[in-house]
C-alpha cells in the first residue's frame, strides 16, 4: 500500500518542526524560592514591556548553556506577583542581572547589557 504524497509531504513537515522545537532553549525558572538553595544563582529582573530586557534574556539564552548546571538561571518577571515581590524584597533594578551565591547573598550585579563577551566574562567571574 502506497501513501499519497500530501501524507507524506505532511508527516515530515511535523518531523521537522518537532525537531527544531526540541532543539530550542529550554525556558527560564521562575522559581525564585531556589534562591540560597545551595548552588550559584543567576537572576534575571525581567520586564517583557521593554526591548532591553527581551534583548538581555535572549542574550542570557545565548551563553547559559556554558554555565549550566554549574549555576541555575532564574527570572523575576516584575509583570508577576512572585517576581515583583522578590525585586522590592531585594531592591533590584529592572532588566539587570543579579548573581546570589549558595546560601542565597547577593554577591554581584550586572546593570548594563553591552555584548554577548562581556556577559560571559561577567558569569564566568561568579563561576563556582
Amino acid at each position: 500500500m502506497k501513501f499519497p504524497v500530501k501524507i507524506t509531504v505532511a508527516i515530515l513537515i511535523v518531523a521537522v518542526v518537532a525537531l527544531a522545537v526540541s532543539r530550542l532553549p529550554g525556558g527560564f525558572s521562575t522559581d525564585l524560592a531556589s534562591v540560597g538553595g545551595g548552588s550559584v544563582t543567576v537572576v534575571m529582573v525581567h520586564d517583557h514591556n521593554f526591548v532591553s530586557s527581551v534583548e538581555l534574556m535572549e542574550a542570557l539564552n545565548r551563553v547559559r548553556n556554558d554555565f549550566e548546571p554549574e549555576m541555575q538561571f532564574l527570572v523575576a518577571d516584575v509583570n508577576h506577583p512572585n517576581g515583583a515581590a522578590f525585586k522590592r524584597e531585594h531592591d533590584l533594578e529592572v532588566v539587570s542581572l543579579y548573581v546570589f551565591d549558595p546560601q542565597g547573598e547577593r554577591v554581584g550585579e550586572r546593570l548594563v547589557h553591552d555584548d554577548l563577551d562581556s556577559l560571559r566574562a561577567f558569569l564566568e567571574t561568579h563561576r563556582p
